[in-house]
Order: C-alpha cells, then sequence, then structure tokens
C-alpha cells in the first residue's frame, strides 16, 4: 500500500504534490469554517441574543455586532474556499498537460517508442487529473452544505432580531381605543 502510494506521488511529479499541499489548505479551511458556523449556530438556536429587557437600539446593537463579528468571518471565506475549490481540477490538468508534453517528446525524440512505453507515461499525465478531481469534487459539495448552512443560520438571526422587535414594538404602542373620546 505504501509502495503504491509513493509510486503514484512519483508518477504525478511535482504537480500532485502541489495538489496535496492544496487539498489541505481546502479541507482545512473547510473544516475551520464550518466549525466556526457551528459555534455560531449553537449561539444562534440554544439562546436568544436579546432579553426582554434590551431595549429597541440596543437588541439592534446586539444583532449588529453578532452579525459582523461572526457571520462575516464565514461569509468572508466562501469565496476564498470557492476559489480554492476550482483551483483544484485547473491544477490536475496542468499536471496533465506537462505529462502530456513529455510523453510526446519522448515519442518526438526518433525512438520508436512502444505502445506500452506510450501508454503509461499517459497514465502517469492523467493520475494528477484525476487527483484535482478528487480533491475538488466533495469540496465543492461541502461548500454548498457551508453555504446553505450560513444563509440559515443568518435567517435565523434575522428571525429572532425581527420576532423581538415586534414583541417589543407591540407592547409599546399605546392602544388606539383609548386616544378615542367617547361620546
Amino acid at each position: 500500500m505504501i509502495d503504491a502510494i509513493r509510486q503514484t506521488l512519483h508518477e504525478g511529479g511535482l504537480t500532485l504534490y502541489a495538489l496535496l499541499a492544496l487539498a489541505v489548505a481546502i479541507y482545512a479551511t473547510l473544516f475551520a469554517v464550518w466549525r466556526h458556523l457551528l459555534s455560531t449556530r449553537k449561539t444562534v438556536f440554544g439562546k436568544p441574543l436579546f432579553t426582554e429587557s434590551d431595549s429597541k437600539r440596543q437588541a439592534q446593537r446586539t444583532f449588529a455586532a453578532h452579525e459582523l463579528d461572526e457571520m462575516a468571518r464565514v461569509q468572508r471565506r466562501l469565496p476564498f474556499l470557492a476559489i480554492l475549490i476550482s483551483t483544484a481540477p485547473l491544477l490536475g490538468l496542468l499536471g496533465t498537460v506537462a505529462g502530456m508534453l513529455i510523453t510526446f517528446s519522448g515519442m518526438a525524440s526518433g525512438n520508436n517508442a512502444p505502445i506500452d512505453t506510450i501508454s503509461t507515461g499517459i497514465s502517469r499525465a492523467l493520475v494528477t487529473t484525476q487527483a484535482g478531481l478528487i480533491i475538488a469534487i466533495p469540496a465543492a459539495f461541502l461548500l454548498a452544505l457551508l453555504k446553505r448552512q450560513t444563509e440559515t443560520t443568518h435567517l435565523q438571526l434575522q428571525k429572532q432580531l425581527h420576532s423581538y422587535l415586534s414583541r417589543n414594538h407591540q407592547l409599546s404602542i399605546p392602544n388606539p381605543q383609548a386616544s378615542i373620546p367617547q361620546p
């Protein structure tokens, strides 16, 4: 098993090592953002951000601060993750092109290379494309889930704020019937 991994790494060359580093960056960032979002969701769903004693202005400040601090951290990282994920297949394709160039240059050198040598070169060249796709496809699904969870959490935050403000506003409105003079 270890020998197969070493063989694959050797076949992929420098590009495969770059893909592995990119995979670590993608999944580490995905994990960190997901963890931060989960802690934010615990705050949002676990307890209300506002208490009945908070003023309307205080509730809005609390909401704005929480939204800026917690949700903005998540939302700022989503485009960066999308760029990293879209880079993986492109980097894999770059490795394939480099491998194909080496294969074609060996064929053009004048030696009548047997077909198994050519097919081995092509096989080696495709290792990086496969690796790029293996890295990017699951990460793209995880990013879509993360975006959905981010939207849900943000909507829940807004729902809490609007629910609080509507309750607070209803309590502070004087009864309109009481201000109408009775004949």
